[in-house]
């Protein structure tokens, strides 16, 4: 394989045979021409490497032959090396000002012939390989530019878009608003009388109502037609939640009773009326709770799940406004409420249930949402044992295991979620019981084996409350 490919130019047949000699036994590829015309057509034809260029020549001498390599594209960036007998400064300085850069006289001596070749060409190929980066680079930044603009005018087209989507959705808020206050009187279906609007949700209005013929008092909560679910992949969700819930028979979930869809199109569900106040109420009343109490309402809560759990039904959804705390006759109940984006996870999944939810769209609370579901990933019930583990941090210290900037953006937020590790407990509740931080640290893991079931997560914080109230 040949060490590069030179050009030799001189009208003394000697002296090229003695170059031709050198450079072929160093394993260079040696091209000739005996003068200036000739030399200018093969190489315009035939680029090479470098060019060992001889001054004294007729016809055309060694200045004149650098001056037309230098004017032309192709052959201006070859190098090029004079040969000469001169020995005079001012004929070395002619050279580099024709664009020569480097000077070999004569009688040629072998080792300075060689090295000289080698460093030219050496420094011929790095500038080579930097032009050639160069505009690799270049290329890939008008490619670059090409999508920013690209970018820039989807981004463009899809803030028109959510402005748009932003008007419809603050439209249809001003109408449900309106009807959601004159609901109340309203009879559905000649079974249900709506009589107080008792709360509000992203999906719709609770309110509280009289099963007439039963003249039981019952909640039924009413669907709100908002862009994204006004269709019947909504109305599916929402029939999901009474199927979710009804599913579960367990003392510390919500009992649903009917499902149904008026005549006038409302689309409702009818559960059992709760009386109390929500977790999300208890933590705006007192931010933070003793052990004990968020083992009374987190207990339960993780016996519902595990039910659910084992229904396989995920509750998507875990957080404080989804936990009720309910005055019943005998005493407190804890409840667990809206299975409304709940999911089937095992195989017998109803068909019209599923893909109810398209690619990339991510129903729940960001705060509360295991990484895997933030990611898109597969997930089970642990994911509800993530959720159920913020609720401790947060009950415990008034904060969240994560510090997020609201102003950051939804994307910003979820991978820092995704990819940071939670804050320690004991950084601010130094009291805590090791074995409470060490539940809380499993159960935030990102890794979803690492974590409890449900039933463990109960059992571990009862019996680290237990003996922290024994010990007090």
């Amino acid at each position: 394989m040949s060490k590069g490919d030179i050009f030799l130019v001189d009208d003394n047949p000697n002296n090229l045979t003695l170059l031709y000699g050198i450079l072929r036994n160093a394993g260079y590829q040696v091209r000739a021409a005996n003068n200036g015309r000739r030399a200018l057509e093969t190489v315009t034809a035939y680029p090479p490497e470098l060019v060992m260029l001889d001054i004294n020549m007729p016809e055309m001498n060694g200045y004149e032959v650098c001056e037309k390599l230098k004017a032309h594209p192709i052959t201006r960036d070859i190098p090029v090396i004079f040969i000469s007998a001169l020995d005079d400064v001012f004929d070395k300085v002619r050279a580099f000002q024709v664009g020569g850069i480097d000077y070999v006289p004569k009688p040629f001596q072998a080792e300075e012939v060689l090295a000289r070749v080698e460093t030219q060409l050496n420094v011929f190929r790095l500038r080579r390989d930097l032009e050639s980066k160069r505009m690799e680079l270049e290329h890939k930044q008008r490619e670059l530019e090409a999508s920013n603009r690209e970018l820039e005018r989807q981004n463009g087209e899809l803030a028109k878009k959510n402005e748009e989507l932003l008007r419809a959705q603050a439209r249809t808020n001003l109408v449900f608003s309106a009807l959601s206050d004159v609901l109340p009187g309203t009879v559905l279906d000649e079974k249900y009388r709506l009589d107080d609007k008792i709360g509000a949700g992203g999906f719709g209005a609770v309110y509280k109502a009289t099963h007439l013929s039963l003249n039981r008092p019952v909640a039924i909560k009413v669907l709100r037609p908002s862009p994204g679910n006004d269709s019947p992949e909504a109305l599916s969700r929402f029939r999901q939640e009474a199927l979710s819930a009804s599913r579960l028979s367990h003392p510390n979930a919500v009992t649903v009773i009917d499902f149904g869809v008026s005549s006038a199109g409302i689309a409702y569900l009818v559960m059992e009326l709760l009386e109390g106040r929500s977790l999300k109420e208890v933590l705006q009343a007192q931010a933070i709770l003793p052990l004990q109490r968020c083992a009374e309402i987190l207990v339960p809560v993780c016996e519902a799940l595990a039910e659910a759990h084992a229904a396989s039904i995920v509750h998507r959804d875990i957080k404080p406004d989804n936990i009720f705390l309910h005055a019943g006759e005998t005493g407190e109940i804890i409840k667990v409420v809206d299975f409304g984006i709940a999911k089937f996870f095992a195989r017998e999944e109803a068909p019209e249930m599923q893909g109810m939810t398209e690619t990339g769209v991510i129903l729940g609370t960001p705060d509360y949402m295991s990484p895997e579901r933030l990611s898109g990933g597969r997930y089970d019930g642990r994911s509800d044992v993530y959720s159920v583990g913020v609720l401790l941090f947060q009950m415990l210290t008034g904060q969240l295991p994560f510090k997020l900037d609201r102003e950051a953006g939804p994307y910003a937020i979820a991978l820092k979620l995704m990819t940071e590790e939670p804050r320690r407990l004991s950084e601010f509740a130094p009291d805590a019981p090791p074995p409470i931080e060490e539940l809380v640290a499993r159960s935030l893991a990102k890794d979803p084996d690492s974590r409890p079931t449900a039933r463990e997560f109960a059992y571990d914080l009862d019996t680290a409350a237990g003996a922290s109230s024994r010990v007090v």
